[in-house]
């Protein structure tokens, strides 16, 4: 067996090295956040999340405690149909005129009748009486709410914005009941503005129905008088067409155009007759004057003050204080991780938070840059 020369290499070829091993997969287990992870951030912070839930409970169960008491008086009515319009509007139609339907007695209407400043401000200018604890007051809603005296417009505004805090309407969607609701701090206030608005509701629709029929009575009279010329120049046609052919039945040609001109004066008639009967309905309407609003429960005042709904206002509070500092609680958690580690993110947070510091305590800095920016710029 022979040696190697000291020289020689030991072995010929590609030294046998071990390749690197691939870098480990992601563990995503790890970076997911677990259902144990939220539950230990809230334990974490539980002095803080308790903390912060109470204080919103308790603020709202004071807030509820501590505000006033509230009287509500409720009424409910249905509006009445107009007459005569389903007629009107076939008559109309046969001459090319399209009268729409009767929007102003629809319930969604009345909801916002019930808001609107043309019917609130006559409300608030009816005189009230009411008892309080320092004695009787009369006079108006504003004397009673106690606008400040200023321009008559702005008291005027500011009334009608109190009346419509207190104003609310709803409506039954099956059988179109509205309900009125009228909720003051005085019993006596709530019933007497519930009853000065059903008032005022049905004369306010009274006057739009006859302002509507009085239209309606303008147009049918119109064409009234020129249906009737119309009708008497058929039958001029038909009287001359008698006295110049006395013997047109033996004739087939002037039987046809008698028979022509009989159906002529025949529709004409039949227009003429549904117009005035149209007319004569709006007449009526003009000047008709009963309810056109059907009060099926009249306003009563109230016995015993609302519930202030202390119970459920503290709940919510609770909830909604709950859901706040577990906001928090999770915010505060991943700032301290980002901490801990340093990210880049935490690192460009605390510099962009020492700059804003420094920009609030002293303003100057910031015009400074401004100008020096320009200047290079």
């Amino acid at each position: 067996m022979t040696r190697p020369f000291p020289n020689e290499p030991l072995s010929v070829g590609t030294p046998n090295i071990a390749p690197a091993s691939p870098p480990p997969p992601p563990d995503y287990h790890q970076s997911r956040i677990s259902a144990v992870a939220l539950f230990n951030v809230l334990l974490r912070y539980r002095w803080m999340v308790m903390l912060i839930s109470l204080l919103f409970g308790f603020w709202a169960g004071l807030q509820s405690v501590t505000s006033p008491k509230g009287y509500t008086s409720e009424a409910e009515f249905i509006p009445k149909g107009a007459r005569g319009q389903g007629q009107l509007s076939g008559i109309a139609a046969q001459f090319g005129v399209n009268i729409p339907s009767d929007a102003t007695q629809s319930s969604a209407f009345y909801i916002d009748l019930l808001e609107a400043k043309p019917l609130l401000w006559p409300v608030a200018q009816k005189e009230y009486r009411i008892t309080t604890d320092s004695g009787v007051i009369t006079g108006n809603l504003m004397k009673i709410y106690r606008v400040k005296r200023d321009r008559p417009e702005v008291m005027k505004v500011k009334t009608i914005e109190s009346l419509q805090h207190q104003i609310k309407g709803s409506v039954a969607p099956k059988t179109g009941v509205i309900t009125l609701s009228v909720t003051t701090g005085n019993p006596q206030l709530s019933l007497q503005i519930a009853q000065n608005v059903l008032n005022q509701v049905n004369v306010y629709n009274l006057n739009n129905r006859q302002q509507t029929a009085a239209a309606e009575r303008a147009f049918t009279e119109r064409q009234v008088l020129e249906k009737r010329q119309e009708l008497r120049q058929a039958e001029t046609e038909l009287e001359n067409f008698l006295e110049t052919n006395r013997l047109y039945r033996q004739s087939p040609q002037l039987s046809l155009e008698y028979n022509r001109l009989q159906r002529e004066v025949d529709r004409r008639n039949l227009v003429y007759s549904s117009l005035l009967s149209a007319y004569e309905t709006a007449r009526i309407e003009e000047v008709k004057d009963l309810p056109v609003i059907t009060v099926i429960e009249q306003p009563e005042m109230a016995i015993e003050p609302n519930r202030r709904g202390g119970a459920k206002k503290t709940l919510i509070g609770l909830v909604v204080g709950f859901i706040l500092a577990c906001l928090i609680a999770f915010a505060r958690d991943r700032m301290a991780r980002n901490r801990e580690a340093q990210t880049d993110e935490f690192l460009e947070y605390t510099e962009l938070k020492r700059e804003a510091i420094g920009d609030l305590t002293h303003p100057w800095r910031p015009i400074s840059r401004a100008m020096r920016s320009r200047r290079g710029a």
